[in-house]
């Protein structure tokens, strides 16, 4: 009854109208082949026997490399749904709900199938090979689980997916779940690098993984960074946004804790440098035919006087004719107030240019193109000693006040001044000597 059943269904995955890219999924067309060559009362069992071990095989060692937990075939299955680039999960990720009704139905169409699928018991492909079960397979636990993003996102959804039966509900919870999480390559990442050749965002396997609780001081400006941030996620007026001020002052990290606060609200960072500047039509393009929300993030961002990439990015923040979609901000870090590397010659009356006002106003044009400029400044000796107070505090340093603070004072002396990064250098030295 079993087997009867369960080549049925696999033999319905030919009938897919949406998801027919699971079809050329390598694991998948091994549990299909596998199912179809079962016999009720197999007689040759060796080449089968092999063919389970190997599917076994690959099913861990993806299961260590995506993290995957629990049910290892159901959990690598919706990660196969939920990862497919296709009309419905792209449409999703854009309009969530408010996707046609046809679309709609051919969806609940394909869902009751992989349903079925995804059901499918392979201890009961055990029982008819005469295989010792493999117990863990059902009850996978990883070596690792750094990416919670797609991790936990990837359990909650098969905890609610095994619970349901209607096709109509499991395909609402698959939009809410492309809406909120993208499809493809966005529901693993936050963090992206754009990469010229491929013409598309690589994901970071490892960001940066700090919180706005680690970052001491500066709270004024994070809040200021946070309000425009989640008007943007609220789809209400937001800004692009430069963060000016003295190097190790928490600028970078700003932003990157951001991401860590919001990727669950589907907020997405990529990462470019000035010389790529040149490739934002080609990154715009790619960003306005997805859903979710992206900061365009350019790090310690400046340019010197005979450097002209920055016309790329002052023409698209300008509204040309390529203008920057709703879903996309940008947001940017320097040491340099005016971005643009101003010489003496620029402010002098004897300039050679017939108009030297308007060489200064250009110069001074691409930081106006951002709509908030947060300063960050280097903490005085009572904010620099505070911040290692309280690092010191948090890493358990057994020294008293008077010798930490007299160590510190030293310290950032010998070292690059005081900042909240050379307060962290401070810290990491003196447990390196512990």
């Amino acid at each position: 009854m079993y087997l009867s059943a369960a080549k049925n269904c696999c033999l319905k995955l030919n009938q897919l109208l949406i998801y027919r890219n699971l079809l050329d999924n390598n694991l998948i067309k091994k549990v299909k082949d596998l199912v179809l060559n079962l016999n009720n009362q197999p007689t040759k069992l060796t080449k089968l026997q092999t063919d389970y071990y190997q599917l076994y095989h690959e099913l861990i060692k993806t299961g260590e490399k995506n993290e995957l937990q629990g049910n290892l075939w159901q959990q690598y299955l919706l990660k196969a749904i939920t990862t497919d680039k296709n009309t419905f999960s792209l449409t999703s990720e854009r309009l969530g709900k408010d996707l046609g009704t046809s679309l709609y139905q051919a969806a609940v169409h394909d869902l009751k199938i992989l349903k079925k699928f995804y059901k499918l018991n392979l201890a009961e492909i055990e029982n008819k090979l005469n295989i010792q079960p493999i117990e863990f397979i059902h009850n996978f636990n990883p070596s690792t689980a750094n990416n919670s993003l797609f991790t936990d996102n990837l359990t909650n959804l098969n905890k609610a997916f095994s619970q349901t039966e209607s096709p109509k509900k499991l395909t609402d919870l698959l939009i809410d779940y492309y809406y909120s999480t993208g499809t493809g390559k966005l529901n693993r990442y936050a963090a992206f690098q754009w990469n010229n050749q491929q013409q598309q965002p690589i994901g970071i396997k490892n960001p940066d993984s700090v919180t706005f609780k680690e970052l001491i001081g500066y709270q004024s400006q994070q809040q200021r960074l946070i309000e425009n941030t989640e008007a943007f996620l609220n789809n209400n007026q937001a800004n692009n946004v430069l963060l000016f001020g003295a190097s190790g002052t928490g600028k970078s990290s700003s932003i990157k804790a951001l991401i860590n606060r919001y990727a669950n609200e589907g907020l997405r960072l990529i990462e470019i440098t000035k010389n790529q500047l040149t490739e934002l039509p080609k990154i715009l393009h790619f960003l306005k035919q997805r859903g979710l929300y992206f900061i365009i993030f350019m790090d310690d961002l400046s340019f010197e006087d005979f450097e002209t990439e920055y016309k790329y990015l002052k023409a698209i923040m300008e509204g040309g004719i390529e203008r920057k979609p709703d879903n996309t901000l940008f947001y940017a870090t320097s040491n340099r107030r005016n971005l643009i590397k101003e010489k003496w010659n620029d402010r002098s009356q004897q300039s050679s240019e017939v108009h030297p006002k308007d060489t200064k106003q250009e110069k001074l044009s691409l930081v106006e193109r951002f709509g908030i400029t947060i300063t960050y400044e280097a903490p005085d000796q009572r904010d620099y000693l505070k911040i290692v107070k309280k690092l010191a505090e948090k890493n358990n340093i057994n020294l008293s006040q008077e010798e930490l603070e007299k160590k510190a004072k030293r310290w950032a002396i010998r070292h690059n001044g005081r900042s909240g990064r050379t307060a962290q250098q401070f810290i990491t030295h003196l447990l390196g000597k512990e």
